[in-house]
């Protein structure tokens, strides 16, 4: 049975998409390696800047850093999740995404993904300040706006409102899918840091890039998961 017919027969299990995730992603590892490049010097410099902190005294380099950072948070990860929605997407319906191609829709769409992060960004925090709890909801009720503006061109509220129309009643499966993609980050850089801290002696900031960056790599194989959660309550709620 293909991908496709999979996510269209039934509602998949948890663990289920994870494998068949793990699965695309180790089939097409070039691809998702290749994206992953492109995300990984920015990640990088910030893992940098993070670790000689305490060294950092110069308040214009501090100002700067939290300007890239912002860049970061605002403008790099929503295009990254954007494109590997776009890639898994494709792949799922027996297309061969062009990393090329993809990255040219990204920038076709940027402005209006960037504002639309952007309005994410600053419901979830002001939710979370005032109670963790209301922010951690409005997470997982809107966190789908990135996939469903890229794949099904959702703009403004509409993107919000799709994505929340497929977590209602799925809720909790939603939510431990971010549960699982947390503990095992969190897990695989706590591994990669040991392994590389008895390999590479008194270099914390090579370790802290390195496991960082295998933490990304790897982690990504179950992350793309994520896609395959929308797109199997999507077909679930036709």
């Amino acid at each position: 049975m293909s991908t496709l017919s999979e996510l269209q027969s039934k509602k998949l299990g948890l663990l289920e998409l994870i494998s068949i995730g793990f699965d695309l992603y180790l089939k097409n590892f070039r691809l998702f390696l290749g994206l992953y490049c492109i995300v990984l010097p920015f990640s990088t410099l910030i893992i940098l800047f993070s670790s000689l902190g305490a060294s950092l005294s110069n308040s214009i380099v501090t100002i700067l850093f939290f300007f890239f950072y912002l860049f970061f948070l605002i403008v790099i990860l929503p295009s990254y999740t954007a494109a590997i929605s776009i890639i898994i997407e494709g792949l799922v319906l027996g297309e061969r995404p062009q990393l090329q191609l993809v990255i040219r829709r990204i920038l076709s769409s940027i402005l209006p993904l960037t504002g639309l992060n952007m309005r994410f960004g600053i419901n979830y925090l002001l939710r979370f300040l005032l109670l963790i709890v209301p922010g951690i909801i409005y997470l997982i009720n809107n966190g789908y706006y990135a996939t469903a503006f890229i794949l099904r061109d959702q703009r403004g509220k509409a993107a919000f409102e799709y994505s929340k129309t497929l977590v209602k009643g799925n809720w909790w499966r939603v939510f431990f899918f971010y549960l699982i993609i947390g503990l095992t980050n969190f897990g695989l850089l706590r591994i990669f840091e040991k392994i590389l801290n008895n390999v590479i002696v008194n270099s914390p900031i090579l370790v802290a890039v390195l496991s960082n960056a295998l933490t990304g790599l790897v982690g990504l194989g179950v992350g793309v998961s994520g896609v395959l959660i929308f797109l199997n309550l999507e077909f679930q709620t036709k």
